[in-house]
């Protein structure tokens, strides 16, 4: 096997890699998205609204803490 061959072999394992990775972090935004969504309407149940919700002023999370998460996973 030459060097331009285990180039290519190393960076389809990377690109499968980044590509099982995006896959995990989407899976689990739709994850959480969907748990959201189901804690928002139990609460919303009988409860008046979240005002913070009406003004669109959600917490939400920083992109740095979703890449350090990111990582974390991917490290072991």
């Amino acid at each position: 096997m030459g060097i331009k061959d285990q180039f290519e072999d190393k960076a389809n394992e990377l690109k499968n890699q980044a590509n099982k990775a995006m896959g995990s972090a989407r899976d689990d935004a739709n994850e959480r998205s969907r748990r959201e969504e189901q804690e928002r309407s139990r609460r919303q149940g009988g409860q008046e609204r979240d005002p913070q919700r009406d003004r669109g002023q959600q917490g939400r999370r920083t992109a740095q803490d979703a890449l350090d998460d990111a990582e974390g996973r991917f490290q072991s």
